[in-house]
């Protein structure tokens, strides 16, 4: 393989600042908190909607249910794996949850950024020699590709976001050298000590697994 720029800065990436990588056990911290936050954002997104102050059709309530569903089957294997959630206490702008443009443009960004941390949480595990939580990253973050092509399907026929394709990507952005990036990028949008309401997870109403599969990520044996 030809070595590029790019290829040389993202070995580099390996080493990371002090000449030590980030440790499996910071990834995993930083990698329950994202599923921890996701699953009380769609709480109160699915909570808006049924109140009516979020207008979504009931197809895309389904979709984001099973999502949410999802979002727990990562969070508790990631527990499982030793994580420990940095904060289970999240806010949340009200705003978001009143206007649906806001609502999917935000769902769609933050599963982009969550995307971006698997990869890169991926190749940590794999340069620290843990192929079976770099499998399990992959596996994450393929399913959250599904959850932003799925709010951007909602949002295109909901007339919310101003496009034609779902699946407009051939490839997913690389947006992260550190998977702390991630976590630090929560905070930056007031997701993390904000000024919004604060909401405990998992947040509102149950989590329900009804046609969700593969709770438990399989292996080439199962």
């Amino acid at each position: 393989m030809v070595a590029t720029q790019r290829s040389v800065a993202r070995a580099g990436v390996f080493q990371g600042s002090g000449g030590g990588c980030e440790s499996v056990q910071d990834i995993l911290n930083v990698a329950v908190t994202s599923e921890a936050f996701a699953v009380t954002f769609l709480g109160v997104a699915l909570d808006a909607a049924a109140a009516g102050t979020l207008v979504l059709d009931p197809e895309a309530v389904g979709s984001f249910v099973a999502a949410r569903a999802a979002e727990q089957a990562h969070y508790d294997v990631l527990i499982a794996s030793g994580a420990v959630p940095q904060t289970t206490t999240f806010t949340f702008p009200d705003d978001i949850f009143a206007d649906p443009t806001t609502f999917f443009e935000t769902v769609v960004s933050l599963e982009e950024a969550s995307i971006a941390a698997y990869l890169t949480a991926a190749q940590s595990f794999v340069a620290q020699g843990e192929a079976g939580l770099a499998q399990v990253a992959l596996q994450i973050g393929a399913v959250e590709a599904e959850h932003r092509v799925g709010a951007r399907f909602f949002g295109i026929v909901a007339g919310a976001i101003d496009d034609e394709v779902p699946n407009d990507v051939a490839f997913e952005k690389a947006l992260f050298e550190q998977v702390s990036e991630a976590a630090d990028l929560l905070t930056e949008l007031g997701f993390i000590d904000g000024d919004g309401t604060a909401v405990e997870f998992p947040g509102p109403g149950v989590i329900d697994t009804t046609g969700v599969r593969n709770l438990v990520p399989p292996t080439p044996a199962t």
